[in-house]
């Protein structure tokens, strides 16, 4: 700014600007006229008349607060703006309230130290200084297993320690859901899967019904995770298991029960797609709230329905466990004696065999066992089977009254599951003859495919 009247000179003296007292230039920077900008007014910008005008800072410290804009146009401030679509205030809405404070702290300190000592004694650890430092080696210090499990309406105690996760092997009762087999810690989670799960069957395809009983096939490829539950579920209440999470090269049958609800999980056997043993099957488990219902002699007996309808011998994977052996005699001597009640005037090993879809050492030593396999006179090599037909019909007649549920071939509804080269092989000796069948090579990224024979 220049100054009216004044002359034009040089130096410093003979400035033409003239300098104005500070409190001058301050009032005359704060009433200065300020072009407005397009659009939204600088924040420290308060419209008067028509003049966007520039305030002193403390005048707008001491004026600002803070408010909320809605669309009406209409300022609230923070105490009067609503939350989550108006559902709560600002009481509702303040979660300051829910800092735990010494008290809360003290309660939950008083807490842990009781389930700890119910636990198995985490504060003795921690006092001899020998506490673990993360989760798993607590859990392998402590002894945490899952104790019990709640599947369905049953809450069933486990016989064997299964791998679960680490934070979940560290609650004594886990919640599994009985259609889908997903484990969860807590019944409130438990009670919202069940109000939202829409899976009423196991994954994959019923090839059995009767009655009230089906049996689904399930791949392990195909449902991965289901199968790894199933799995961990048999560990449970089998202690030779040792097959987790690897369940690609299996197959699952599983045993329902059906009602107007759904498919309840009752049992299960598993077996090798490929076996190069000829076994039928690798592992069997019914829960111990169905057992004693003849389920586990049913899904052995649609083992061997399975192996006959395949055309091969089968026989369950060595060793048995001890229940496993049980029933798997019992089932034998049942097939066997039945066969032999039938009058035929001769009858073979082999033809035992071939009938129930068994292989000739477990005839045979179901025939030992039974001391019904005796050598000839005079021969080193022949054997005869010599059975009292009393005992053998009374044997069978008690059967059948504790175990009258049997499987029906008819309602059956299976193909034999077989891997695209083996398929190819089989069509091709079908077509030409052993000699001269030239089978594909064996690959086994091929995609599995299933073939009626």
């Amino acid at each position: 700014m220049t100054k009216p009247g004044a002359s034009r000179g040089s130096g410093a003296a003979g400035s033409s600007e003239v300098s104005l007292p500070r409190d001058k230039r301050e009032t005359e920077a704060a009433t200065t006229p300020v072009k407005p900008r397009r659009g939204r007014p600088p924040k420290s910008a308060s419209k008067t008349g028509g003049t966007a005008t520039l305030e002193p800072a403390a005048k707008r410290r001491r004026t600002y607060t803070k408010k909320a804009k809605l669309t009406g146009g209409v300022s609230l401030s923070l105490d009067e703006r609503v939350f989550f679509s108006s559902r709560l205030n600002a009481r509702e809405a303040d979660t300051t309230q829910f800092v735990p404070g010494e008290e809360d702290r003290a309660m939950f300190d008083e807490a842990r130290a009781a389930a700890d000592l119910a636990n198995g004694g985490v504060t003795a650890a921690a006092e001899s200084g020998t506490t673990p430092s993360t989760p798993s080696a607590v859990a392998g210090a402590v002894g945490y297993q899952v104790k019990k499990i709640r599947i369905g309406d049953f809450v069933i105690d486990s016989w064997y320690i299964s791998p679960y996760p680490d934070e979940y092997s560290r609650h004594a009762l886990l919640y599994i859901c009985e259609y889908c087999l997903k484990y969860m810690k807590s019944e409130y989670t438990f009670r919202r899967h069940c109000q939202k799960c829409a899976q009423r069957h196991p994954p994959g395809d019923e090839i059995y019904r009767d009655d009230n009983i089906s049996v689904f096939e399930v791949d392990g490829r195909k449902n991965k995770i289901y199968c790894q539950n199933l799995c961990l579920i048999g560990k449970m209440f089998l202690d030779t298991k040792t097959l987790y999470y690897d369940v690609e090269p299996f197959l699952f049958y599983i045993l329902c029960e059906y009602d107007s609800q759904g498919y309840h999980f009752a049992g299960y056997y598993s077996k090798e797609k490929r076996s190069s043993l000829g076994y039928n099957l690798s592992c069997i488990m019914i829960l111990p709230s169905k057992q004693r219902e003849g389920y586990g002699k049913l899904l052995i007996e649609f083992s061997y329905l399975l192996s006959k309808k395949e055309g091969i011998a089968g026989s369950p994977e060595k060793p048995l466990s001890d229940f496993g052996l049980l029933s798997y005699r019992s089932y034998w001597r049942r097939a066997i004696y039945e066969i032999l009640l039938r009058g035929a005037a001769s009858i073979s090993i082999d033809d035992i065999a071939s009938q129930t879809g068994m292989t000739v050492d477990d005839v045979i030593s179901t025939l030992q066992t039974d001391g019904m396999l005796h050598r000839l006179p005079g021969s080193t090599a022949c054997y005869a089977i010599v059975a009292d037909a009393d005992k053998i019909e009374e044997y069978v007649r008690k059967a059948q009254e504790k175990n009258p549920r049997r499987i029906d071939p008819s309602q059956l509804r299976w193909a034999p599951f077989l891997t695209k080269s083996t398929a190819n092989t089989m069509l091709a000796d079908r077509r030409l003859s052993a000699s001269t069948a030239a089978a594909p090579a064996d690959n086994d990224n091929d995609d599995d495919d299933r073939l009626s024979v």
